[in-house]
């Protein structure tokens, strides 16, 4: 089910909930084909309506300027499930490889609010497509376009908002800050 699909469904129409379930961190995709075949398996299709990792697209930029793009999980450990809670579905659920249990209390699994899940709604759209540079302060860095292209140049500050960095130049035998783009510079190993 897509993500628009999950918020557009009401709430009053529907016998059935979302559920956060606690799963072991990074086994979150693994953990949610399990339960899509175990509920094929059990027959449970009628309870088990659909299960959910919210993801979101990050953007890492290696040295020579290469895009490297990856799905990267909003709430690592966790996935939500939309089913109808009865003994059997909450007991494959439960004793799926990898899961640890439902959020609850007093034992009995807590569906998740609707601002709750607004709420993730917002995080996920915020979050559409995030830039990683794996530059720090006094990393070198060799720029790419000329005229200083020949040298490495010493990181001062790096402004991943405005996908600005600070490099110190030596420009004619006097150190020079420089403002400089992310995509004119490679980091140097």
């Amino acid at each position: 089910m897509l993500l628009e699909q999950l918020w557009s469904q009401n709430l009053s129409e529907t016998r059935w909930d979302r559920y956060v379930i606690r799963v072991i961190s990074w086994t979150e995709e693994a953990v949610r084909e399990a339960l899509l075949q175990r509920r094929v398996a059990f027959n449970l299709e009628d309870y088990i309506l659909d299960v959910f990792v919210p993801l979101y697209d990050s953007v890492s930029i290696r040295a020579w300027w290469v895009k490297i793009k990856r799905k990267k999980n909003i709430f690592p450990g966790y996935i939500l499930v939309n089913m109808i809670v009865t003994n059997e579905s909450w007991y494959i659920v439960r004793n799926t490889p990898n899961v640890t249990g439902f959020l609850w209390a007093w034992n009995i699994p807590v569906p998740v609010k609707w601002e709750e899940l607004e709420r993730l709604k917002w995080v996920v759209e915020v979050k559409k497509e995030e830039f990683v540079l794996n530059i720090m302060p006094w990393d070198y860095v060799s720029i790419i376009k000329w005229p200083f292209e020949w040298n490495e140049w010493k990181v001062t500050e790096v402004n991943e908002s405005k996908w600005i960095i600070k490099v110190i130049i030596n420009f004619f035998g006097r150190d020079t800050s420089m403002e400089l783009d992310f995509s004119c510079v490679k980091v140097k190993k």
